[in-house]
């Protein structure tokens, strides 16, 4: 009888040990990733938000080349702009109290910050370590505000977009920061989109410029759902105050 070699280990034995390896690799592979600690924020200074300097009407139903018509266009802007700056002005300090008031519903200790010192020129260009707190604090500035006519419709809608950042004022981390669009520029309802009202429309400039006071209150409608949004956005970005 031919004698058995024990130098090497049989077929079987290597397969198994193979096997064992790649199921041990497959373990390590499935093991969930560590979560990230979420930040814990108890407290927020809201720096008082600035009024956007113009509203824009933006009708893309103009047919190309209708020069005429443009220029109509921006001269029914500007008209619109007119009427409508005391709402503008509004829009900030509204904007700033909707903000303190959704923090606080959220659980935060929130307020306004007073002594924010910033350019005339440049009211968002704000140096945050010059900042009178050492809490973390919340910049929120419009982007963009108007109404809105898409190519295939003659109806106006709002457009509200802004963009939203926490920060620790101490070294100037971002906690959250985020960009939204409310109304014509959503598209569904998430995170960093809110749908308007389905009431605030207009079929025509000449039906938005003769109701000026439904036109104020579907700004007011984009100013408290832009707060509750971002209200609840910081809530999913840090950890529960205590």
């Amino acid at each position: 009888m031919k004698p058995v070699d024990r130098s090497l280990p049989s077929r079987r034995v290597v397969l198994a040990l193979a096997l064992t390896g790649i199921l041990v690799l497959a373990g390590c592979g499935s093991r969930p990733a560590t979560v990230p600690e979420l930040p814990t924020v108890t407290r927020v200074m809201v720096i008082p938000v600035a009024p956007i300097k113009k509203l824009h009407t933006e009708n893309k139903g103009i047919p190309l080349g209708v020069l005429w018509q443009s220029i109509a266009d921006r001269v029914k802007g500007s008209e619109f702009n007119e009427r409508m700056e005391a709402v503008r002005n509004d829009m900030g300090p509204k904007m700033t109290a909707a903000l303190v008031a959704q923090l606080n519903a959220q659980g935060y200790q929130a307020q306004a910050l007073e002594g924010v010192s910033r350019p005339a020129a440049s009211p968002d260009n704000i140096d945050y370590g010059m900042l009178p707190t050492s809490e973390p604090v919340l910049h929120v500035y419009f982007n963009e505000v108007g109404m809105y006519s898409a190519r295939f419709s003659t109806d106006y809608v709002p457009r509200v977009n802004l963009s939203a950042y926490l920060m620790t004022a101490k070294d100037g981390d971002t906690v959250y920061s985020e960009t939204i669009y409310y109304g014509a520029d959503a598209s569904g309802d998430s995170s960093g989109s809110v749908p308007a009202k389905a009431r605030d429309r207009w079929g025509s400039f000449g039906e938005l410029v003769a109701q000026p006071q439904e036109v104020a209150r579907s700004y007011d409608d984009a100013v408290a759902a832009l707060a509750i949004r971002i209200a609840k956005n910081i809530r999913a970005n840090t950890a529960p105050p205590r």
